[in-house]
């Protein structure tokens, strides 16, 4: 890489050059890999619920694939207004049916656990020989445009596979380093994309003591379901006999969505007390959700109608939001009424949603619809071309896929991951020629 001249940016002669460097190893980026891997999709005739979509796949070109079609001219009259949390099926990435474990398969017209999900796409990424392409336990700490002034051969060789590329006019830097030693790393890369998903960072109430009591104010389930376990350890140590009512005190749970349903189930679960505390009233939990297949969401949702008159050791607070939360286990809040009141808790959970971690970015660089606001996956992902999905706002050569570009189910993400393919792929035969 000696051969760079980099008009106020020095590159480390270790750098290597990638044609794409895609940031994030989930559903989003496995899927992109598979299909930039040489995996292209093509149509085998089956009949699409949309009429007018069979009919445009019906007349490509026989042997020709999806990626090198058209993608506007297909998506027209397509229905995207879907309400659901995903089933199995909904979770298969191209080519591997999704099934729960190794023992019998799980039903595809099923839930299945989120161990199975994981084990689904770690198994995918090597059965479909992609591991190659991955470099894992890393954090990227920077992404920058460059502007590549010339080189003194004229052009760029792949240090790994000694292939030669004709230089482009715009590439990206992608800094970071490797979490098991520490080591740096260097990516020069014509494209970038982004595929880190939505759930990096958890939202915060804001009120004074939150962040000054982590042992016992915590902001994700899997820290929560570790307290709960010690908060029952704690109690069968204290207890002689069979107790008949919890004597801790009852674990605080902020938020009405998923996340703090599933909360209140791990905490009924253990036989904890629970207090729950949310801004509007019961909502819309479990609405959109069939309740044969999900009766504990709309379990959860009986609850905090009845705010808890009908359910032992649960008590909702509905149209209450937090105003403290002091170092001794006291947390005050404050009802639509504006009648404060202050309880005593063992544990508190905030759940009130997450928003992805793009600090790697360049400063200033405003990717979301809404240019003046931080990207946020569900009211403001990142915009971009629906068709290629190229972000509008970035340099030449960034991309979006997955939910931070708004596709918060996996069975939408894989569209994004096609025209990302189909672009570059056009892209790269436009310049062949």
């Amino acid at each position: 890489m000696r051969d760079y001249s980099v008009q106020g940016v020095s590159i480390p002669d270790d750098a290597v050059y990638k044609e794409v460097v895609v940031i994030g190893n989930g559903p989003s980026g496995i899927a992109l890999s598979y299909l930039l891997a040489g995996n292209w999709p093509y149509y085998n005739g089956a009949v699409h619920p949309d009429e007018m979509l069979t009919t445009r796949l019906s007349g490509a070109p026989s042997g020709r694939s999806i990626i090198q079609q058209d993608l506007r001219f297909l998506s027209q009259a397509m229905d995207g207004n879907v309400l659901t949390i995903s089933l199995s099926s909904w979770m298969e990435l191209p080519g591997v049916e999704f099934r729960g474990g190794s023992g019998p398969a799980h039903s595809r017209d099923g839930r299945a656990s989120v161990s199975s999900v994981a084990q689904y796409y770690h198994d995918y990424v090597h059965s479909q020989t992609l591991a190659r392409f991955f470099r894992n336990g890393c954090v990227v700490t920077s992404v920058r445009p460059l502007d590549i002034s010339h080189s003194q051969s004229g052009d760029i060789i792949d240090p790994e596979t000694g292939v030669q590329y004709c230089q482009p006019q715009a590439m990206w830097r992608v800094e970071g380093f490797d979490l098991e030693n520490g080591g740096p790393f260097c990516y020069i890369c014509r494209r970038v994309v982004l595929a880190t998903g939505a759930a990096d960072l958890p939202n915060r109430l804001g009120v004074p003591g939150e962040l000054a009591n982590p042992t016992w104010v915590l902001h994700d389930l899997r820290s929560l379901e570790a307290a709960l376990d010690r908060l029952v350890e704690e109690e069968e140590g204290d207890r002689e006999g069979v107790p008949t009512e919890p004597r801790c005190d009852p674990v605080l749970i902020v938020g009405a969505g998923l996340s703090a349903a599933d909360a209140v189930i791990a905490a009924r679960f253990r036989s904890l007390p629970i207090l729950h505390v949310f801004r509007k009233k019961a909502g819309a939990l479990g609405k959109q959700l069939p309740e044969n297949m999900y009766p504990e969401y709309h379990k959860v949702h009986q609850m905090m109608g009845d705010g808890g008159a009908s359910y032992p050791c649960y008590t909702a607070l509905a149209e209450h939001r937090v105003l403290e939360i002091s170092s001794d286990h006291k947390v005050c809040v404050v009802g639509s009424d504006n009648a404060v009141s202050v309880h005593q808790v063992s544990v508190v959970a905030v759940l009130i949603g997450s928003r992805p971690d793009l600090n790697f970015l360049p400063p200033g660089l405003s990717l979301g619809l809404r240019a003046t606001e931080s990207v946020d996956c569900r009211s403001n992902p990142v915009d971009v071309d629906p068709y290629t999905h190229r972000a509008v706002r970035a340099p030449p050569g960034m991309y979006a896929l997955g939910p931070l570009a708004g596709d918060n189910f996996v069975r939408f993400l894989q569209g994004g991951a096609v025209a990302i393919a189909s672009h570059i792929h056009k892209e790269l035969h436009h310049t062949a020629l």
